[in-house]
């Protein structure tokens, strides 16, 4: 099997990866490979969590299995559509065919019976597809074997709405929630942008581990989240996940300390929530 690095790097040959995006990538391998079931991953704003989570990994899950069934959410249906679109350029590409020559999907009109929207997508001789669908959309009808949530929060405004942030749990629990059986799998990943997001809401209600170690990414308990967050500037000790020093940025290069410490002096708290994924209240 290829890792879910190398065929980054090869459907997508474009890509810079820094360490830590090569420790995501090997986060995200073991949730792909099923060794993670529950995953939560937060991550400051534009440092690639995305394209690792929403566009690579769904492809990869169909590579790996084509009859999986994935479904993809975010905070509006034009933005998971547009996920979306970008899975099925990589499904698409003649480098993704190298790789999984099984997973393919509806190229023009043909095969006529299969689905291929911005929204919906089926594997040609397989029961696998991708959905994609805004929060508070519908899923009704569909078995999801793997949910992808990203950003379910458009921007501090809406987080900071208790009606929306209620809006968003309440959609969690009776559609999420619903559409899952005792194999399914769910990542959540996004920028934390509250105490009371869904992120903060699952932890408050559900067992959590912080992922600080390699070893834990074998023999958890089903029923208990992995935790991965990434710190833009590290104020924690060391880890084997995150190696830095307190004090080192996340990715120097594109948001280095000095960038970094201006943008906590305008707002702290802020910075404290989006950038080292510790909300607090007010």
């Amino acid at each position: 099997m290829i890792s879910f690095t190398d065929y980054a790097l090869a459907v997508y040959p474009f890509l810079e990866l820094e360490w830590f995006h090569r420790t995501y990538y090997r986060v995200l391998e073991a949730f792909a490979e099923g060794r993670v079931r529950r995953l939560m991953i937060s991550m400051p704003p534009q440092h690639g969590k995305s394209v690792g989570a929403t566009t690579l990994l769904p492809a990869y899950l169909l590579g790996l299995d084509p009859d999986l069934r994935i479904a993809i959410a975010s905070y509006s249906a034009s933005l998971a559509s547009k996920f979306n679109r970008r899975v099925q350029r990589i499904l698409c590409s003649a480098e993704y065919g190298e790789l999984f020559p099984d997973t393919t999907i509806k190229r023009g009109s043909k095969p006529p019976e299969y689905i291929r929207t911005a929204d919906e997508v089926e594997i040609v001789g397989h029961e696998g597809s991708l959905l994609s669908v805004g929060r508070e959309g519908s899923l009704t009808g569909n078995r999801v074997d793997c949910f992808i949530l990203d950003d379910l929060y458009k921007d501090a405004l809406e987080a900071n709405s208790p009606l929306i942030r209620a809006n968003c749990w309440e959609w969690y629990t009776s559609v999420v929630r619903t559409r899952m059986h005792n194999a399914s799998r769910e990542l959540i990943v996004f920028t934390r942008w509250h105490e009371e997001d869904l992120i903060g809401t699952l932890t408050a209600r559900e067992p959590v581990a912080e992922l600080k170690e390699w070893a834990q990414l074998d023999g958890l308990p089903a029923d208990t989240w992995l935790h991965l967050n990434f710190e833009a500037l590290k104020s924690s000790p060391p880890t084997g996940i995150d190696p830095r020093m307190p004090g080192e940025a996340l990715w120097e290069q594109q948001q280095g300390r000095a960038l970094l410490e201006a943008k906590r002096r305008l707002d702290p708290l802020q910075f404290e929530s989006m950038y080292q994924g510790h909300p607090s209240s007010r």
